[in-house]
C-alpha cells in the first residue's frame, strides 16, 4: 500500500505543476527520441547480424592498387580462380555487373544484372522462393541462357506468375529461360551495400545470370568482379590474406609479360599491393562507419545536455520543496521512503517521455530510411527493433533512478533546524543547490562548445566541398543511358551512324540545346583507368603510377558539359581515330612544362594519338579527390561502350525526358532507355553522406545553444530573484543599480566563462576523433573556435544581463519586504 500511496501522492504533485511536468516530458524525449533514432541507424548498419546463417563468416576479398585507385577494388577472374581453390572457401563466388534488355513487357525495359558464378547463392545460404539456384552446368557455354529473376521484378513485371519456372522470356540479348525467384528483399549486389569496393554495382540487382568464365577472360585480367567467399571454420582472415597475396602476384608477373606497356604500372602496383578479407558487414560500412559513430557521440553529447538541463528544474523545484522534506523527514520518513517518493515521480515523468519518444524515433526512422536508403548500406532493414527498445528502457530507467537521488544529494549534511529557521531563501541546502547547479551549467556549456565546434568544422568542411568545382556546368543537364542494340548494330560503322541518328533526334526536340554521347558519366566514380607513356621518352614513375581516365566522346561533348577548352581545339563531326585530346593535368604531367599539343603519347601497347586539345579536370569521383589524369578519344575509336547521352536543356530537364524517351523508340522500339538524372540531383546525392551527417550535427549544435541559454537564463533569473532583499539592504545601504548589475553579470559570465574554456579544452581533445571527417579545414581551425565561443558568449551575455538589469531597478522598500 505504501507504493501505491507513493504513486498516487507522486501523480497529485506533477498534476498540480502540469507546466514544469509538461516540459520535462517533452524536453526529455526530444533528447531520447534523437538518441534512439541515431542509435537504430548505428545498430542497424554496424551492428545487426546480417540476415543469413552464419553471416559472419561472409567476407569479401579486395584489393588495394594505389596505382589505379584509393581504398579496395575489384578483383579478377584469374585472382578468383585461384583464391576459389585455395581450400580455405567452402563456397566462393565471383560476381560481375551488366544491363539486359527485357521485351517480354511490350516495351523495351532495362533491368539490372548480377553475373555470378554458381556457388553465389550458396555463399548466402538462401533457398529461392520459386525454382533453383543455379548449378555448375548452367555456367557452360551453350547452357547459360538461363535466369533468376528478384522477387520484386517477378512481382512488377510478371505479375507474381506461380508458374513462371520454366518460361522463356524474350531480351534483346537473346531468350533467356527463368529457373528461379528468389525470396523478398534478396537484391545482393546493391550499390548502397558494395559502393567501397564496386562502385558500378546497380542501385538494387533485378536479376541474376551465370558467369561463364573463359581462358581468354582470364588472361585478360581486367579488375572487373567482386569476390565473396564463406570461410572454413578455423580460417582467420588474415591468414587468407596472407595465403592470397604471392598468388595475386604472380599474377600480376604474367600480365607483366603479357602486357610489356605496363610494365612500370604493374610493377608499381605489385610493390604496394594488399589484400583485404573483410567481413561482408564491415564491407557494407566500410566508408561512413566513423562517422556514424561521430553522430552516436554527438547524439550521446546531446542527451548529457538534456539530462543536464533537466537536472537543474528538479534542483531548483527540489530546493522550492527543502522545507517540505526536511519536515516529512523530521516527521520520521526515511531516506529510503523519500528516494523512493523522489523516484516514483521522476518514473512518471520519465515514463511519459519514453513513450513520447517512442513516436518521435518512429517517425525520425521512417525518415531518415526515405532520405537516405538508396545511398547508405542496410537503411532498407531500419526499424526500432529490440535492441533500441532495450536502450530506451535502460536509459529511461538509470534517469529516473539518478533524479530520484537528487534530494538526498541536496539533503546530505542539512541541520534540520537551519532549514526551520531559515526565513531567507539562502540556506544551506539552497547554497549546496546553487552549487550544483552552477557545475552543472559549466558541464552544459562545456558540451555545447563541444558540439558547435563540430558542428562548425563540419559546416566549414561541406561549404568546401561544395564549392568545389566539378568541372563541368550540372545546371540544366540531363543524362540518360541509351544501350546498343547487338541485333541492329553489326559493326563499327553502323554503331556510330545510329548513335549520330540519336544524337540529331535529341537535338531536334523543343527546348533542348546540345547533346552528346560518351561513355562515362561525370561523378560516378572512377573507371576505365589506362597506363599511358608519352612517345619519345620515358614515363616517370610517378607519372606512370596515376594512370589515367580513358574516356571516348563525340564532337560536341566538351561544350554541351560546357567544359573549358585550354588550349587547341575540339574534336570534329568525323573526327578519325589517332588523335585525342588531354585534361590540364596529364598535360603538365607527362610534358611539364611544355606544350602538349601536338605531343603523342601511347596508350598501353596501341598505336601512338597526337594530341589536339587540352580541357581543364573534371570530377569523376567524389568533389573531395583530386582529379585523375583523363584523355578523350573521338567516337570512331571506340564507340561500342559510348552509351551515355547528355542533353543541355534550356528548360527544366524532367520535361524534356518522356520526349527523349520518344525520340528513342521511334528509331529503335526494342532499344531501352535507363538511368535517367538530372545531373544537379547527382550533384546533390555525392555530398548526401556529408549533408547528412553535417545536418544532424548542426542540429544538435543548435539544440545545445538553446538549453544552454535557457539554463543560463533560468539560473540567472533564480538567483536575481532569490536575492531580492538583499539587493533592497545593498541598495538602502548606498549601493546603486550599475553595481548590482555587474554583481549579477559577473557571478553569472564567471559560469559562463568557466564552462568555455573546459569546452574548448574538451574540443581540443577529441579534434582528432573528427579529423578525419573534415575536408578543407583543421580540426584545430581558430576561426571555427572564435566563431563556436561568439555564439555561446552572445546569448550568455544576454541571459546574464536581463535577470540583472530587473534586479538593478528595484525599489528598495518593496525589496526589504519580499518574502
Amino acid at each position: 500500500m505504501g507504493v501505491l500511496s507513493d504513486v498516487r501522492h507522486a501523480f497529485r504533485n506533477l498534476t498540480a505543476s502540469r507546466g514544469f511536468a509538461l516540459a520535462v516530458v517533452f524536453t526529455l524525449a526530444l533528447g531520447l527520441a534523437a538518441v534512439n533514432t541515431i542509435f537504430a541507424v548505428v545498430e542497424t548498419v554496424l551492428l545487426r547480424p546480417l540476415d543469413f546463417p552464419r553471416s559472419e563468416r561472409i567476407f569479401t576479398v579486395s584489393q588495394n592498387l594505389p596505382v589505379l585507385t584509393s581504398g579496395p577494388t575489384v578483383v579478377s577472374l584469374g585472382e578468383f580462380q585461384s583464391w576459389q581453390q585455395s581450400g580455405l572457401f567452402s563456397d566462393a563466388a565471383a560476381i560481375g555487373t551488366r544491363e539486359y534488355t527485357l521485351l517480354s513487357t511490350g516495351r523495351a525495359e532495362r533491368v539490372f544484372a548480377a553475373n555470378v558464378t554458381p556457388d553465389f547463392f550458396r555463399v548466402f545460404r538462401v533457398q529461392p522462393f520459386l525454382g533453383r539456384g543455379f548449378e555448375p552446368g548452367d555456367a557452360t557455354p551453350g547452357h547459360d541462357n538461363v535466369i533468376v529473376l528478384s522477387h520484386q521484378l517477378w512481382m512488377s513485371f510478371f505479375g507474381g506468375d506461380p508458374d513462371i519456372v520454366g518460361k522463356p522470356v524474350r531480351m534483346g540479348e537473346g531468350p533467356m529461360t527463368v529457373i528461379g525467384v528468389m525470396p523478398p528483399r534478396f537484391d545482393f549486389p546493391r550499390l548502397a551495400d558494395v559502393r567501397a569496393i564496386i562502385y558500378f554495382a546497380p542501385p538494387q540487382t533485378e536479376v541474376w545470370t551465370p558467369l561463364t568464365i573463359t581462358e581468354k577472360q582470364v588472361e585478360e585480367g581486367n579488375l572487373n568482379y567482386l569476390m565473396i567467399g564463406r570461410l572454413k571454420d578455423g580460417v582467420t582472415p588474415q591468414r587468407a590474406s596472407e595465403q592470397f597475396r604471392p598468388s595475386a602476384v604472380e599474377i600480376f608477373r604474367k600480365m607483366e609479360t603479357r602486357m610489356p606497356a605496363y610494365r612500370e604500372m604493374i610493377e608499381k602496383a605489385i610493390a604496394s599491393l594488399s589484400i583485404y578479407v573483410i567481413p561482408l558487414r564491415d564491407t557494407m560500412s566500410y566508408n561512413i562507419r566513423d562517422s556514424l559513430w561521430m553522430l552516436l557521440a554527438a547524439v550521446g553529447l546531446l542527451l548529457v545536455l538534456v539530462l543536464f538541463n533537466l537536472a537543474n528544474l528538479l534542483l531548483t523545484r527540489n530546493a522550492g520543496r527543502l522545507r517540505e522534506v526536511v519536515v516529512r523527514e523530521a516527521l520520521g520518513a526515511t531516506r529510503w521512503q523519500l528516494f523512493r517518493q523522489s523516484f516514483l515521480e521522476q518514473m512518471l515523468l520519465v515514463a511519459g517521455a519514453a513513450v513520447v519518444s517512442l513516436v518521435l524515433a518512429e517517425w525520425g526512422v521512417s525518415v531518415v530510411r526515405a532520405v537516405a536508403a538508396a545511398r547508405l548500406p542496410r537503411l532498407y532493414e531500419l526499424n526500432v527493433d529490440v535492441r533500441v527498445m532495450t536502450l530506451l528502457s535502460v536509459l529511461a530507467l538509470t534517469i529516473a533512478i539518478t533524479f530520484g537521488a537528487l534530494p538526498l544529494v541536496v539533503l546530505r549534511g542539512v541541520g534540520i533546524g537551519s532549514v526551520l529557521r531559515s526565513e531567507s531563501r539562502s540556506s544551506t541546502g539552497d547554497r549546496r543547490t546553487n552549487r550544483l547547479k552552477s557545475g552543472l551549467m559549466v558541464v552544459q556549456i562545456s558540451v555545447s562548445m563541444v558540439l558547435l565546434v563540430g558542428a562548425g568544422l563540419l559546416i566549414r568542411s561541406f561549404t568546401n566541398v561544395m564549392r568545389v568545382d566539378p568541372g563541368f556546368d550540372p545546371h540544366n543537364l540531363l543524362n540518360i543511358s541509351v544501350s546498343p542494340n547487338p541485333k541492329a548494330d553489326q559493326n563499327s560503322a553502323q554503331r556510330v551512324a545510329r548513335l549520330r541518328k540519336l544524337l540529331e533526334a535529341f537535338r531536334g526536340i523543343p527546348g533542348v540545346e546540345s547533346a552528346s554521347v560518351q561513355n562515362h558519366v561525370p561523378l560516378t566514380g572512377e573507371g576505365d583507368i589506362h597506363g599511358t607513356t608519352p612517345v619519345g621518352r620515358t614515363a616517370s614513375a610517378a607519372n606512370a603510377a596515376d594512370g589515367a581516365e580513358y574516356r571516348v566522346v563525340d564532337s560536341e561533348y566538351f561544350s554541351t558539359m560546357r567544359i573549358p577548352l585550354i588550349a587547341g581545339r575540339a574534336f570534329r563531326e568525323d573526327e578519325p581515330e589517332g588523335f585525342a585530346i588531354v585534361n590540364r593535368k596529364m598535360a603538365s604531367h607527362l610534358w611539364p612544362g611544355e606544350d602538349a599539343l601536338g605531343k603523342q603519347f601511347r596508350d598501353g601497347d596501341n598505336p601512338p594519338v597526337t594530341v589536339v586539345g587540352v580541357v581543364g579536370d573534371i570530377h569523376n569521383a567524389s568533389l573531395e579527390r583530386e582529379p585523375r589524369m583523363q584523355f578523350y578519344m573521338p567516337l570512331a575509336a571506340n564507340p561500342w561502350w559510348s552509351d551515355q547521352f547528355m542533353i543541355r536543356t534550356r528548360i527544366e530537364p524532367t520535361a524534356i525526358l518522356p520526349l527523349a524517351e520518344k525520340a528513342v523508340w521511334q528509331l529503335d522500339p526494342e532499344q531501352p532507355v535507363s538511368h535517367p538524372q538530372i545531373m544537379e540531383r547527382l550533384l546533390d546525392s555525392v555530398t548526401l553522406d556529408r549533408r547528412f551527417e553535417t545536418g544532424l550535427v548542426a542540429g544538435f549544435a543548435g539544440t545545445s545553444l538553446f538549453l544552454a541559454t535557457l539554463g543560463l537564463f533560468s539560473m540567472a533569473s533564480l538567483s536575481a530573484a532569490r536575492r531580492v532583499r538583499e539587493f533592497g539592504v545593498r541598495l538602502a545601504l548606498g549601493a546603486n543599480g550599475a553595481d548590482l548589475l555587474r554583481l549579477e553579470l559577473r557571478r553569472t559570465l564567471a559560469i559562463a566563462f568557466a564552462g568555455l574554456a573546459c569546452g574548448v579544452v574538451a574540443s581540443l581533445a577529441v579534434a582528432r576523433v573528427v579529423a578525419g571527417l573534415l575536408y578543407g579545414v583543421t580540426a584545430w581551425s581558430p576561426a571555427v573556435y572564435g566563431a563556436a565561443v561568439f555564439v555561446l558568449i552572445v546569448p550568455a551575455l544576454l541571459a546574464a544581463w536581463l535577470p540583472a538589469r530587473r534586479v538593478a531597478h528595484v525599489d528598495p522598500a518593496s525589496a526589504l519586504r519580499y518574502e
